[in-house]
């Protein structure tokens, strides 16, 4: 590959940055100036580094997040061209019809329908790959559907047995108890009714057989194959379509239920597709009522992820999204703001019917980006407008059956996939643009400090002066009341409490002593989220909002008072950001590592064992199985180690050394 302009530029710069950082540092003693300059030209060094190493992504994965039934999966199948006609059967006016209608490859419905994330990506030759549940985590779910079964007709919301409709979905193609329709006679009539044989089991030989049976009818340890491959027996499509179909129900017997299926597709099936230009597409499993999850962090942090939060057109910016979206874009070294995409998902004209569009869809689009901008305004979240796009995948088709109104033709929906792909790389593309502005901003600042002159006195005293009110803020004891801290535990047991409202939920996090990898659950990352805090104005990132200021605005007095610092100061605004969201990290990841330290089943199964017990337990009168749970868990978060305290004490020592590093910018210890 040809080297092109910036990597030289590049190469270039951080060469000249060492020699003149072994020049200053190999001359006489270490000065105040010095000390600064080398700091300086260091902080470049590494920022040239990470700029490089984001320049070279060739290939980004674009990763769909949103919430459950909105439509991502539809948005994904038609952009990337995993769509094909089929002959199917419909009733129009009354009357079935077989027609041919555009049907998605992937299962698509009104939610719920992916079982789980899908990673989708070119390849040579069409085939799926899963990562399987054990059999142990198999085994429980069966058990968990069983319970559900029994406990179908129970009123009481909080004894309630709740299960999502993808996992049952699975569980009753795996054991055999699919529910079915029989026609029966009623009187001089026949009528259908709905039977369900796992009911019908349950009656007449009770739970404990009924769960035998479920886990016999499975036969979990042959559910061993990972991995299937086209065999030429269908169209292409045809066989995507129903293998993926059967792949994600669980309808295969050689295959366990998926924990994430990979799919890949060939360049055939592909033809007029751009998923090629991007390494893989990723169709993450909808948002619940706990949106701020692990397994999105890890595409969240990667830098060569361009995340599209998906939404409805009538609620955009939803609860959800935008809750994600914010506990994420309150930190402002990692440039998450680049790298995000609002993706608005208009319906069945809905953009036409937006008040004062006059009926124009375009118009409407408009009102609609404006109210969402608006929006994240309003919410104090740094939202790039450009990155906010729209995309009506069904746009040009019949309402009646899924097919080209006649008014239109393919290219007209290829334009429309072209206008978001082009969207999209203009997003990677203005991220591309700002990099290099900043390589040029180095090296001009850089040029700027090599032939420099000496501080002034006026400048070095203005220095002296800053290093004394950085000191002042130290120690965040004197700066955040102890009390303050005593809010974590109440805060994250209600966090824990509501957020998991289905007692069976809870019931499985603990019986997995803290984790249920089926929805994604686990409570020692929320723990870490809770101590940070969901958005500014919650916990750590609130309590240290102020204190955080009156640095900042240490910093910011020194650059604008005294023309010599305008060019070395600003590095270590940079550093004094990424440096405090390495605190919030800190401080945060400290909590989780703990909580898991101290609740691991290997030195606290007493802990587990009684939040167990807690299912089917006799009550007395006004005790509730939340309340119960509840309070086992703050008894524990409060007796071994209080961790409160344990908050407060790790805030004070991660602020102390965020602050030490600062000074030691100035050469100071």
């Amino acid at each position: 590959m040809l080297t092109i302009q910036w990597q030289d530029e590049i190469t270039g710069l951080q060469q000249s940055l060492k020699r003149e950082i072994d020049k200053i540092s190999s001359g006489s003693e270490i000065n105040i100036i010095k000390h600064i300059c080398i700091n300086n030209l260091q902080s470049k060094l590494e920022r040239l580094e990470e700029i490089n190493n984001i320049l070279n992504i060739e290939k980004y994965k674009i990763v769909f997040v949103g919430t459950i039934g909105k439509g991502k999966t539809t948005a994904i199948c038609h952009l990337f061209n995993l769509i094909s006609d089929f002959k199917v059967s419909k009733k129009i006016k009354d009357k079935n019809k077989d027609v041919i209608e555009t049907r998605e490859l992937l299962s698509t419905g009104a939610g719920r329908t992916t079982i789980c994330e899908v990673i989708i990506k070119a390849a040579e030759k069409s085939s799926i790959e899963i990562e399987p549940y054990t059999v142990n985590e198999m085994e429980n779910l069966i058990f968990d559907f069983c319970d559900s079964i029994a406990n179908k007709e129970n009123t009481d919301s909080e004894q309630k047995i709740i299960i999502s409709q993808e996992i049952e979905r699975a569980i009753r193609n795996i054991i055999g108890f699919n529910i079915f329709s029989k026609t029966v006679s009623d009187g001089d009539k026949n009528k259908s009714v709905r039977i369900d044989p796992a009911k019908e089991l349950l009656q007449e030989s009770g739970l404990e057989v009924f769960k035998k049976t479920a886990l016999n009818n499975a036969n979990l340890e042959y559910r061993i194959s990972t991995q299937i491959e086209f065999n030429n027996q269908a169209t292409e499509q045809e066989w995507i379509k129903n293998t993926f179909a059967e792949i994600n129900n669980v309808q295969i017997k050689e295959f366990a239920i998926p924990k994430k299926i990979y799919l890949y597709v060939s360049y055939d099936v592909l033809s007029g597709s751009n998923l090629s230009q991007f390494d893989s597409v990723v169709d993450t499993k909808g948002l619940d009522e706990n949106p701020i999850r692990k397994d999105l962090q890890k595409y969240i942090d990667r830098q060569d992820s361009i995340c599209l939060f998906v939404t409805s057109f009538t609620d955009a910016p939803e609860t959800n999204i935008s809750k994600l979206i914010g506990y994420h874009l309150t930190s402002k070294s990692k440039e998450f703001h680049h790298r995000f995409v609002t993706l608005v998902l208009p319906h069945k004209n809905e953009p036409e019917k937006t008040n004062g569009s006059d009926g124009d869809w375009e118009l409407g689009i408009q009102i609609k980006k404006e109210e969402i901008i608006n929006t994240f305004k309003n919410l104090n979240l740094d939202f790039l407008g450009e990155n906010i796009l729209f995309y009506d995948s069904l746009r040009y088709y019949r309402d009646d059956i899924v097919k080209l109104n006649d008014i239109y033709d393919e290219a007209d929906v290829q334009a429309d996939k072209n206008e978001f792909i082009a969207a999209i790389a203009s997003v990677v593309e203005r991220r591309k643009n700002i990099l290099i502005d900043e390589i040029n901003n180095i090296s001009e600042s850089f040029g700027k400090i090599k032939n420099g002159n000496a501080l002034t006195d006026l400048e070095i005293t203005a220095i002296e002066t800053a290093v004394k009110d950085i000191e002042k803020v130290r120690d965040l004891s004197k700066r955040v009341s102890s009390f303050i801290y005593d809010d974590f535990v109440k805060q994250y047991l209600e966090y824990y409490c509501t957020t998991y409202k289905a007692w069976n939920t809870k019931h499985a996090i603990h019986r997995n002593s803290g984790y249920y990898e089926p929805r994604d659950i686990d409570i020692f990352y929320d723990a870490k989220v809770v101590a940070e805090g969901i958005n500014e104005n919650e916990m750590l990132k609130k309590f240290t909002k102020d204190v955080k200021k009156e640095l900042e605005n240490i910093l910011y007095n020194l650059t604008s008072a005294n023309e010599s610092l305008k060019t070395l100061i600003p590095e270590l605004i940079k550093e004094f950001y990424a440096l405090y969201d390495e605190f919030i990290y800190n401080v945060g990841s400290e909590i989780q590592e703990e909580l898991i330290r101290q609740l691991l089943p290997t030195n606290n199964s007493d802990f587990w064992d009684e939040l167990i017990a807690e299912k089917g337990k006799q009550r007395n009168k006004g005790e509730t199985f939340a309340g119960n749970v509840c309070e086992i868990f703050k008894q524990e978060l409060e007796f071994e180690i209080n961790f409160n305290q344990f908050f407060k004490s790790k805030s004070e020592k991660y602020w102390n050394e965020l602050v030490t590093q600062i000074l030691s910018f100035f050469g100071q210890k």
